[in-house]
């Protein structure tokens, strides 16, 4: 009796055995299916682009047209790896119509541009004026430039005045230029809000002011554009100890996203509009300055300033 249950109870686990089996084996059915159909749907509604670029390729008999095409666009001649960058590029044209600031940079561009940025920024400096004044040279708006005038924000502390120069700054990260207006800002300021197509956010400053100056002066120019320009409105509409001298600034208020492509290529559009603390919409009107100054040296100039 008791080997007839032993036996009844191997034959129970090998049951279970089996029906577990059958389980995973169905599950991996279902799986291999679920990916059958992914890739089949994926196929069919990129069919006509996938065929035109396949068969583009191999059997289209004006090479030529292709490669004045791709040395227009891509500096090489044409192949079909390069395909998806060229038929960015030639959208991208059409693209440019209406949104000016979209681009397609070519093999390695993208990363070049990204340490010209790095290299611009490091030329940001803190020193004081002869009068005394903290004196804050952005060049651009990088993580090495921000990391430049907190390296030296000691300087600053003592200061009654600080000048801004944001002259020929034209824009960089709009990161960074938050992370800068919060050196300035009250804890729950706003610093600026975005629109994007699916959805509207303000950006409130979440830490307490390192640098209280009674007076802030913000040099600009014609050049100085985008996070520069949100900079400006950050600190002009929330302090009432900022003066701005200079002409009137670029007037871009829109922000864009980038992103690499496949064998280095990259490209960026635009994909947000950026508002001010008080909902204004600097785009295309820029920033009118308190005192319009196009003399001679207007770092003296502000120097001078009471």
């Amino acid at each position: 009796m008791k080997k007839l249950k032993e036996y009844l109870k191997k034959q129970e686990e090998k049951m279970q055995n089996i029906e577990y089996v059958k389980k995973l084996y169905k599950r991996s059915q279902l799986e291999v299916l679920a990916v059958f159909m992914l890739f089949a749907a994926v196929f069919y509604f990129n069919y006509n682009y996938i065929t035109f670029k396949i068969k583009l390729a191999s059997e289209f008999l004006y090479t030529q047209s292709l490669d004045r095409l791709a040395n227009e666009h891509l500096d090489k001649d044409f192949s079909w790896r390069d395909m998806d960058a060229l038929t960015i590029a030639v959208y991208g044209e059409k693209l440019h119509e209406d949104d000016k600031y979209f681009q397609l940079f070519k093999r390695g561009e993208f990363k070049g541009q990204l340490k010209e940025m790095e290299h611009i920024g490091s030329s940001t400096k803190v020193e004081k004026t002869d009068s005394g004044k903290g004196l804050i040279t952005f060049t651009l708006f990088s993580p090495r430039a921000l990391k430049n005038v907190k390296n030296d924000i000691d300087t600053l502390k003592n200061c009654d005045t600080i000048i801004i120069d944001l002259r020929d700054n034209t824009g960089g990260m709009v990161s960074t230029a938050e992370k800068f207006a919060s050196l300035f800002l009250n804890k729950g300021d706003t610093i600026y809000s975005f629109a994007e197509k699916n959805k509207f956010k303000t950006i409130k400053n979440k830490k307490d002011p390192l640098l209280t100056p009674s007076k802030i002066i913000i040099l600009q120019n014609e050049w100085t554009a985008s996070a520069s320009e949100l900079f400006i409105m950050a600190l002009k509409e929330n302090l009432d100890n900022v003066t701005v001298i200079g002409t009137k600034s670029y007037g871009k208020g829109v922000g864009q996203n980038e992103y690499f492509l496949a064998d280095g290529y990259g490209f960026k559009f635009t994909a947000m509009k950026l508002v001010t603390p008080l909902g204004s919409d600097i785009n295309g009107k820029g920033i009118t300055p308190d005192i319009e100054y196009n003399g001679g040296d207007i770092l003296a100039f502000a120097d001078r300033s009471e």
